[in-house]
């Protein structure tokens, strides 16, 4: 490694905007922003976060570049970074999705920097065009990190000319959050405090199983009067899932939302959460959960297997009738969600946290920069 004694080696951080995941886009900073790592934060769309800025000590920088400069050749935004970045030499740049990672790749040709890391957080990310870029970077200075060993190992099938050492995984993290009393978050939600809450919380889209819980929920609404269903998101399926829910005679059961940007201090309000999905990369939104102390419910798909380990309730992905037991168990046995709201937790603290994520994201910085002519 070319480090100099004495000398931070400097770390540039390519985020699409900060609207979305900037906890964890901030885990990846703070992480590389100790001793001998320096970072500096790039957003390449949205308007200033002033609360960003004073969290990241002012090294943030907001592009507010238009969508139309992301398409196609970039040439636009790749010029306006250049700028921003052509008085100082990066030694690495962690990019978090493939516009991003496509913009990483330029300036490592150019010289400003040496080493790239590209952020995966979907399964299927690199089809058709994505896939032939990512292909003929093989020999370039790029790592992939996938945010779980399922999105890892469908990278290495999906690439086969990539080198495989260079595609490693690194599970996601969150951070331990303030809840609020359980009284306040039903009031902030709409929610009846005297009620049972299964909750699922993400974008009302197809992929997220939303479908699948409201007829699994349909026979337990009829058996528990107190037992009700919120989902907390927004989506192109609120109107489908609506008809659903009427169709199903459950309407007055399940209650809407809408989406909340401070969503984790709310979790005390609900006594389950459920997460039907049909395919996950990681589950940022299960980890939150685990970290509140919530019973989980999860289908085994993706990277969630190995995120709840044996701690929450897996069922498989579609199955209404085992979708439907989960759910019955945990609303019938205290004991059992007490007990695994306390084991979801342990198991963040484990293998979840910050602190676990920062260790192995800059012993993984270390080792490619190490390996660097």
């Amino acid at each position: 490694m070319t480090e100099v004694t004495g000398s931070p080696l400097r770390v540039l951080h390519l985020c699409p905007d900060p609207k979305h995941l900037t906890d964890l886009f901030g885990l990846y900073r703070d992480a590389l922003d100790q001793p001998p790592f320096a970072s500096t934060v790039v957003f390449l769309r949205g308007g200033p976060d002033m609360e960003l800025a004073s969290r990241f000590d002012g090294r943030v920088h907001f592009l507010l570049l238009p969508q139309r400069t992301l398409e196609g050749l970039r040439l636009r935004a790749l010029w306006r970074l250049w700028r921003l970045c052509r008085s100082s030499r990066f030694d690495l740049i962690v990019a978090h999705r493939f516009k991003a990672l496509t913009l990483a790749l330029a300036l490592c040709r150019l010289g400003v920097a040496r080493e790239a890391f590209g952020i995966v957080h979907e399964i299927g990310q690199f089809e058709g065009r994505r896939r032939r870029v990512i292909e003929r970077a093989r020999a370039s200075a790029l790592t992939l990190l996938g945010v779980s060993e399922a999105v890892r190992d469908d990278l290495q099938a999906r690439l086969p000319r990539f080198p495989a050492a260079r595609i490693k995984a690194l599970p996601n993290a969150v951070s331990d959050h303030f809840l609020l009393p359980r009284a306040e978050a039903c009031a902030a939600l709409g929610l009846s405090v005297d009620r049972f809450w299964f909750a699922c919380i993400g974008r009302l889209v197809t992929v997220k199983g939303h479908d699948v819980l409201l007829r699994a929920f349909a026979p337990l609404a009829r058996e528990r009067p107190l037992a009700a269903l919120a989902l907390v998101g927004a989506g192109p399926e609120e109107d489908a899932l609506r008809a659903l829910a009427d169709e199903l005679g459950i309407s007055e059961r399940v209650v809407f939302c809408g989406w909340h940007t401070g969503v984790r201090k709310l979790l005390a309000a609900f006594d389950v959460c459920v997460f039907p999905s049909r395919e996950e990369a990681f589950g940022l939104a299960i980890a939150e959960a685990m970290v509140a102390r919530r019973p989980v419910i999860a289908s085994a798909v993706g990277g969630v297997p190995a995120l709840l380990g044996a701690e929450g309730l897996l069922v498989p992905q579609g199955n209404t009738p085992a979708l439907t037991a989960a759910l019955r168990q945990l609303r019938d046995d205290a004991s059992l969600r007490q007990a695994m709201g306390a084991s979801l937790r342990a198991r963040w603290e484990a293998e979840f946290s910050p602190s676990q994520f920062a260790g192995q994201l800059r012993a993984l910085a270390r080792q490619a920069l190490e390996t660097m002519p």
